[in-house]
């Protein structure tokens, strides 16, 4: 019911009116009414960060994404990818460039995008993320997001807000380089689906399935 209720366009007063309904049903099977202002405002920040995205949407209508030969993985993997619309390569782990010594700088890990974590330093949770831009950047609309009481922009500052928690700033970090934005998905979903650790994140993985758990061997 509360998915329906932010996800269905309504006027004010059939907003309202739904709202009501949802309360009354909740009190007739017992739940507590500050529990299901808390589901409420869940579903709520859902759809503000829908629609305060600054991710451009999507022009290619076929995603591809490389993966490392494995035998008796690749396969089981890529048939599984596929009914998510994306098209696997194949690809060596070993190449001519990494045997090279690189003659360009490296970049700092903090101006590459791709998919970042941050620890909160009161408990073991971590927030899991993907970014386009460059991560120190995300990692600072983050930050301002909790010193300004912000939580409709940042599944970490409804963590630290309800929990009085304190993040662990200084140890997040970028845990995989991903320069085309079309494999963004499939490179967070996987690092949702493995973490072993409890998740700040509000939002499910953008892809979901159980071939995931097969990528902890030694994909990354």
């Amino acid at each position: 019911m509360a998915h329906r209720l932010y996800s269905i366009p309504m006027e004010k007063e059939d907003f309202e009116a739904e709202r009501k309904k949802i309360h009354e049903a909740a009190d007739l099977n017992g739940y507590d009414e500050e529990f299901v202002n808390k589901i409420l405002r869940k579903h709520g920040r859902k759809r503000h960060r829908r629609n305060a995205t600054t991710l451009e949407p999507e022009k290619e209508e076929i995603k591809r994404i490389s993966l490392p030969f494995f035998p008796k993985l690749t396969n089981t993997i890529q048939n599984d990818l596929k009914q998510h619309g994306f098209r696997t390569a194949y690809k060596s782990n070993h190449t001519l460039k990494d045997l090279l010594c690189s003659l360009k700088d490296k970049i700092p890990r903090d101006e590459m995008s791709g998919i970042y974590e941050i620890p909160c330093k009161s408990c073991p949770a971590i927030y899991i993320g993907q970014t386009r831009r460059k991560f120190k950047v995300r990692l600072k609309e983050h930050k301002n997001a909790v010193d300004n009481d912000r939580p409709n922009e940042s599944s970490v500052a409804v963590h630290s807000k309800e929990n009085n928690h304190v993040i662990d700033w200084d140890n997040a970090k970028l845990k995989k380089c991903v320069r085309k934005p079309s494999h963004l998905n499939a490179w967070e979903s996987m690092f949702i689906e493995t973490a072993e650790k409890p998740l700040m994140n509000e939002d499910d993985a953008p892809i979901t399935s159980a071939l995931f758990q097969l990528t902890k061997q030694k994909i990354i």
